[in-house]
């Protein structure tokens, strides 16, 4: 679908291919889980090959076995979310700028969403109560917050709190690689590791090189209905790269000393924190929580970028009759 949308709309994306790999013995059946779960997901074009295959299309890759998923490509995201803003507002879309959704409520009326200016709170204390200065009726509430899905989940009244998750928070920090030429040409990823996919080679569509992004468990806080943006240093410090060297090396074994320069870093909304098995994304509906017109949708990670049309599509579908 995003192929299709991009290429309909000209915007900048470029299908690569990418190569997951396993650089020691003891990841090998891990590779096969992967495969195995792509196709009971449908995926169906994966394909499985030696090490010596994979080091043929990629000289400066080093590893064992490697699965290859052709259709894995690179997209500009900003020229994305403006022409999907473009689109919003063009089909009649109201977008309120420097709002905050302060509760919501179950009412007589159906679905209640409080809002106000996002500077009133600005010296807001915590555990007052915030006075709306706009109430919404909707017949169709999406809570797409992403980093502030659970937290707002928790301030609506008439929600069964046993439905909400516990969040999950992790800090993840990208080097650039230094050198004008791209070592390769396609996506290099590394087996998962707790709480991320691993320190992985990503593209963008000008050939520069970053690595990352790396799991720094954090702390959220309590709820001040605040912005993500303002409530985190997003700051990447150099001396990080320190562990990145190694880890990096297990398939880039010709990286040199010095050449990795910090990037950026963002932070990802998870469901399962350390040392817990992973888990999946979340789109819960009345089936789930019985409040009718209230879809949450929780543990959106970087995914929900490059599946975004197939997530709205899938809860127009499903929720909007």
């Amino acid at each position: 679908m995003l192929y299709k949308y991009c290429a309909e709309r000209e915007i900048p994306h470029k299908q690569l291919g990418k190569l997951i790999v396993a650089t020691g013995v003891a990841e090998t059946a891990k590779l096969d889980m992967i495969l195995k779960n792509a196709k009971q997901n449908g995926v169906d074009d994966l394909q499985m090959m030696e090490g010596s295959q994979a080091m043929e299309m990629e000289p400066e890759l080093q590893c064992l076995k490697a699965l290859l998923s052709p259709r894995t490509g690179i997209v500009d995201s900003h020229s994305l979310m403006l022409s999907l803003l473009a689109d919003a507002e063009n089909l009649g879309t109201t977008i309120s700028y420097n709002t905050t959704v302060t509760n919501g409520y179950v009412g007589a009326e159906g679905l209640e969403v409080h809002t106000c200016e996002s500077q009133e709170l600005e010296n807001h204390s915590l555990g007052s109560p915030v006075s709306p200065q706009l109430i919404l009726l909707p017949k169709l509430l999406i809570n797409s917050a992403g980093l502030s899905a659970v937290p707002l989940a928790k301030r609506f009244h008439g929600l069964n709190q046993v439905c909400v998750p516990h969040a999950y928070y992790a800090r993840g920090c990208y080097f650039t690689l230094s050198q004008t030429r791209s070592p390769f040409s396609h996506l290099i990823y590394p087996l998962p590791e707790d709480g991320g996919i691993g320190v992985h080679v990503t593209l963008d569509l000008n050939g520069l090189v970053r690595f990352g992004p790396d799991v720094e468990w954090i702390d959220s806080g309590k709820d001040v209905m605040s912005c993500f943006l303002n409530r985190f240093d997003y700051m990447v410090n150099p001396t990080r790269c320190s562990k990145f060297y190694p880890v990096i090396r297990k398939y880039f074994p010709n990286l040199k000393d010095g050449s990795l320069e910090p990037g950026y870093s963002g932070i990802r909304p998870k469901l399962s924190g350390p040392g817990q098995p992973p888990s999946d994304f979340v789109i819960q509906g009345e089936d789930i929580h019985g409040i009718p017109g209230l879809v949450n949708l929780f543990g959106i990670e970087s995914p929900g970028l490059t599946s975004s049309l197939a997530i709205a599509e899938y809860i127009v579908s499903r929720y909007l009759r």
